[in-house]
């Protein structure tokens, strides 16, 4: 049986995949994937790569580096009992690999949480990480500061060599006129000297090298010989305490295996999702649904392996009422390409992968089953005819209605009407087994047995009939022409041959049009009666539509009405309000209100034109009640009651008249305190003129100009006092306020206090 992997060219697709991956197991996952073996875990899966792939778009990529398979290291530090110094610094990525991705997860909302699980399991290694670091070096050596031993090691070692540089260079000088050139070597790990050979009796030494020419011979002096041995015993000694050095940290690796490879897994399993995301966002696809119904349904699909500029995007449809498709049309018009892209777009998804479609919903399918291409086989003797029958052979014995099943040219290599019968017995077992089946086939009978059946349906790839060239557009519920004597025409086929094979196609035509156009009337018939009958509901729905947009526009039109009516009355209340708390204001006593309250009660009058809802009272309201008056946010006292409306004397000291069913009782114990009447904040709260001037931010004449215009208007309404917000900042405009107000016969002035802005504000009164 042919390999669905391999046919449909899904391993091109998970190489792809793979090259976007950093972690070694990942990429090795990703090449092995296969269809799921289960429902449940295809859900699953489709769930976290549909967190991911969200998670991607919203935060950017997750921050991995590149991670080994840990699995492989563990297995050789059991072995050997020793990692190199860069199998020790590939276990720290992978731990600096984990911190970062949970400081990543640290800044994504709670929402995650078939990711998050995965961050969650994450094991603490920090203490290994720390040893390693201060063991090995971003070079990938052993630090000096490993042990005390090495460290003492290898400073005695640059001593040596320090000393052994100074005797190489004078040496050298001392014998420069017996070599053969100025530089010292070495062999054997020994610094030698290179002598001319005639010289080599003038230099006293140990001869470690011969030259190929013969004229050089290498001559250690006998005067580093010494500091040589010295310097090769304390490179073994420096080995012995590196291989112990390596040996701790491998025992250490090895006492939280365990948790080492807990965090590889799971950095693993996230660069997993993470790649099967990025390939599907780069390649603009999307995840598709698992449907509990027996269908494949794409929209906007495409062969994710064919150029994007190029391919044709196509809507696909099998279903429980549909089982199977029998896709015709002309040869090289995408037959075949079509069977593929339905094929590998329902592989991918089974093997929980986006799929290069808009939207979709596939079923769970238990195996994809195919015979598609030139399956001639040399070694075992077999024709094309031969080698597809084994195929539809075996996929006969073991389909059932859990399967999907794709053929392509069903009954091609032999005798036409031989060839025609067997596709349609196919057909039929298929159609009693009940899987979705997608069949190519150029017979006639197999498409007429297609009007027939009602499990059945054609389908067809458009051919442009003008510049007979195939358009590679997918029609369903249409079976379309070979158009090969057409084709064969373009090409140049011989005109009598051409008019001989149109007179034999039509004797072959004559036998079964009868039955297959009264197949077609009937089919025509059931259309003009649907689309009578749309035509029907369409008119209904346009009436209804008219109805409810009118209702809607008189709704509208009752709302601004009702809008109208309420602002009128809220401005009412609010003015009667604001003309009685004017009065009141006047009369306050003479030094007991400060200027700031006075401002925030005219604030809070103003705000009173921003609130939208009213709350009203339905209790019974009594002269000498004490209220609430939750609109106004003021507690007072009724003192007199006319009709529906109520003299009301607050807390404050205000008095004004209100509507009763603004109303609410409250029990209070004490009376509201009276407030002496006097004229120092006569006419203070003032519509048109504000308490005070905000001049922050202007510049020094704009803010003059400002100044001016504002204290005339102060004065033609009479105001007592104000307030003048200059701000802190270098001073600039407060000494402008200052040195003005100065030259003003009219006014007196002073710095605020700590509830009137402090130094930021000046408070000016006017003069009676």
């Amino acid at each position: 049986m042919q390999d669905v992997y391999k046919t449909l060219q899904l391993n091109s697709i998970l190489e792809d995949i793979a090259f976007l991956s950093h972690s070694e197991k990942a990429k090795e996952d990703i090449l092995n994937i296969k269809m799921f073996s289960s429902k449940e875990e295809l859900k699953q899966e489709l769930e976290e790569l549909k967190e991911m792939s969200s998670l991607i778009s919203r935060y950017s990529s997750l921050p991995f580096s590149k991670s080994v398979n840990m699995l492989h290291i563990i297995e050789l530090a059991k072995k050997s009992g020793l990692l190199s110094p860069l199998d020790l610094y590939t276990v720290r990525e992978d731990i600096l690999t984990s911190y970062n991705l949970l400081a990543y997860f640290n800044k994504v909302d709670s929402s995650y949480i078939n990711i998050r699980k995965y961050i969650d399991n994450f094991k603490d290694l920090s203490s290994l990480e720390k040893e390693i670091k201060r063991c090995i070096t971003p070079s990938i050596t052993v630090s000096d500061n490993a042990s005390d031993e090495l460290k003492q090691i290898r400073n005695e070692l640059k001593k040596l060599e320090a000393s052994l540089a100074s005797k190489v260079a004078s040496i050298s000088l001392n014998y420069s006129e017996y070599l053969s050139n100025e530089q010292m070597t070495i062999r054997d790990g020994h610094f030698v000297l290179p002598v001319k050979t005639v010289n080599k009796n003038k230099v006293l030494g140990v001869i470690y090298d011969i030259s190929s020419s013969g004229n050089t011979t290498f001559i250690e002096p006998l005067e580093i010989v010494q500091i040589n041995n010295d310097i090769a015993s304390k490179k073994i000694l420096e080995a012995e305490e590196i291989r112990k050095i390596l040996k701790r940290l491998t025992s250490l690796v090895l006492l939280q295996e365990e948790e080492v490879r807990n965090n590889n897994e799971i950095i693993a399993r996230l660069d997993f999702l993470s790649s099967k995301a990025t390939y599907g966002l780069d390649n603009e696809m999307n995840i598709m649904d698992i449907s509990n119904e027996k269908e494949i349904f794409l929209m906007h699909a495409r062969h994710p392996l064919i150029d994007k500029k190029k391919v044709v995007y196509n809507d696909y449809l099998l279903s429980k009422d549909r089982r199977i498709v029998v896709i015709s049309g002309p040869n090289a018009g995408g037959k075949t390409v079509t069977i593929k892209t339905v094929g590998l777009l329902t592989l991918m998804h089974q093997c929980g992968l986006m799929v290069p479609a808009s939207e979709g919903r596939l079923s769970y399918f238990n195996n994809i089953y195919l015979d598609i291409g030139d399956n001639q086989s040399i070694n075992e003797s077999l024709s094309t005819f031969s080698a597809h029958m084994s195929q539809i052979s075996e996929i006969v014995k073991v389909v059932s209605s859990s399967d999907l099943v794709l053929l392509d040219e069903l009954g091609t290599g032999t005798d036409p009407k031989e060839g025609e019968s067997i596709a349609i017995g196919v057909i039929k077992y298929l159609e009693s087994k009940g899987p979705l089946c997608l069949i190519s086939s150029h017979y006639s009978g197999v498409k007429e047995y297609g009007f027939l059946s009602k499990n059945v349906e054609n389908s067809s790839l458009l051919f442009d009939e003008e510049k007979l060239m195939p358009t590679y557009i997918y029609k369903s519920s249409f079976a379309g022409k070979s158009y090969g004597i057409e084709v064969a025409e373009r090409y140049g086929l011989k005109e009598e041959i051409i008019e001989s094979a149109k007179s034999y196609l039509a004797k072959q035509d004559d036998s079964s049009i009868g039955e297959l156009t009264s197949i077609l009337q009937k089919k025509v018939d059931e259309v003009e009666k649907l689309k009578r009958e749309l035509d029907i509901k369409s008119k209904e729905l346009e009436k209804e539509v008219s109805r409810l947009e009118a209702e809607k526009n008189n709704l509208k039109h009752q709302k601004e009405k009702l809008l109208e009516s309420v602002k009128a009355e809220k401005e009412e209340i609010i003015e009667n309000a604001k003309a009685s708390i004017d009065e009141i204001m006047a009369s306050l006593s003479k030094g007991e209100a400060k200027l700031h309250e006075v401002i925030e009660a005219k604030k809070k009058i103003d705000n009173l034109k921003d609130e939208v809802d009213v709350i009203t009272f339905n209790e019974e309201i009594k002269e000498n009640d004490y209220i609430s008056i939750p609109s106004l946010n003021l507690e007072g006292q009724v003192k007199r009651l006319k009709g529906n409306k109520a003299t009301v004397i607050s807390n404050e000291g205000l008095t004004f008249e209100v509507d009763v069913s603004r109303l609410h009782k409250v029990s209070r114990n004490n009376k509201p305190a009276k407030v002496k009447k006097d004229n120092h904040y006569d006419n203070i709260i003032n519509t048109n003129v504000g308490l005070e001037l905000n001049i922050i931010g202007m510049r020094r004449e704009e803010a003059k100009t400002a100044l001016i215009k504002y204290l005339d208007n102060c004065r033609l309404k009479h105001l007592k006092t104000v307030r003048i917000i200059h701000g802190f900042g270098s001073g600039i405009l407060r000494n402008m306020v200052h040195e003005y107000l100065k030259t003003q016969s009219d006014l007196t002035y002073k710095l605020g206090d700590m509830y009137e802005g402090g130094g930021g504000a000046t408070v000016v009164t006017f003069n009676d």
